[in-house]
């Protein structure tokens, strides 16, 4: 009978599920500590890392402290990271993916919860990602796949294509992928690199960067592409996303444990038309240029 009981639960609950999202932590050895005990008391099924692990992917001691701080969170959750620019040099950065993937490689991978399916990105400043490359054609085909299996799709990677941080907007990051975003119903797409949080809702889309996880922040600077409904906190931070069906319900807080901001995300994929063409990047709003 409970076993019964518990297999009707499991199918009730089957589409909900919450996960956590934070980046760049680099060298902030104590506020990424204070950030992951924080996101582990939310109960998460698994974390997302926007990048910049460490300040240099070339120092096995910085690893080994990373490993210090995460290893406890990574022995009872996947934790699925995109590498950052500062994650480069050896195999340090690929040894820390061991969380469970469906399709890619140690650099660019998919997997699935639920009804949405994750993607992670290498743009990193590193590898190619245009069309043409083989970061590109693989994601176009994840793309379709996930489309054809009717799932809702978030996308994340380091550098940003809005952004009102120091390091700004990524134009050629916006060009190449946004319009590949719209044209397959992507609904959220998270990033890193500048250290702060910022939300902002481009074509349907909500961006988030999520950088404030130990590095030194960064000032926001709002006269540098924010449009009205934009929220941003250049401060510490976790994101706590809850999944329940096609929608996400998500609560931005500070290191001390404070909700700052709060939002929904309804999941593009059920209305998106999978047949139009990308939205011309020369038809976008222009930003930062900054880099």
């Amino acid at each position: 009978m409970l076993a019964t009981c518990a297999a009707v639960l499991c199918a009730l609950t089957s589409d909900r599920f919450r996960f956590v999202l934070y980046g760049d932590c680099r060298d902030g050895y104590d506020m990424h500590k204070k950030l992951v005990a924080l996101a582990m008391s939310r109960h998460p099924a698994f974390v997302i890392q926007t990048g910049d692990l460490v300040h240099t992917g070339t120092s096995a001691s910085q690893w080994k402290t990373y490993d210090e701080v995460t290893g406890p969170m990574r022995s009872q959750i996947p934790v699925y990271p995109a590498p950052g620019n500062h994650d480069f040099g050896g195999g340090e950065y690929a040894a820390r993916l061991t969380a469970p993937i469906e399709s890619g490689t140690k650099a660019y991978y998919s997997f699935t919860k639920a009804r949405w399916h994750f993607i992670s990105l290498s743009v990193d400043l590193h590898m190619p990602y245009g069309p043409g490359t083989d970061q590109y054609n693989w994601l176009v085909s994840d793309l379709q796949k996930a489309g054809s299996r009717k799932l809702d799709i978030a996308v994340f990677f380091h550098v940003p294509p809005y952004s009102i941080g120091s390091h700004g907007s990524d134009l050629d990051v916006r060009a190449k992928l946004c319009p590949l975003f719209d044209k397959y119903g992507v609904s959220l797409v998270m990033n890193g690199h500048d250290h702060l949080y910022y939300r902002t809702r481009r074509a349907g889309i909500t961006y988030i960067v999520s950088g404030g996880g130990g590095a030194p922040i960064y000032p926001a600077l709002p006269n540098n592409g924010q449009i009205p409904g934009d929220k941003w906190l250049a401060g510490y931070h976790i994101v706590v996303i809850d999944a329940d069906g096609d929608a996400l319900k998500a609560k931005a807080i500070d290191q001390d444990g404070k909700i700052f901001d709060t939002f929904t995300i309804d999941a593009r994929r059920r209305s998106a038309d999978l047949n139009q063409d990308p939205v011309p990047s020369t038809q976008r709003p222009i930003l930062s240029t900054q880099h």
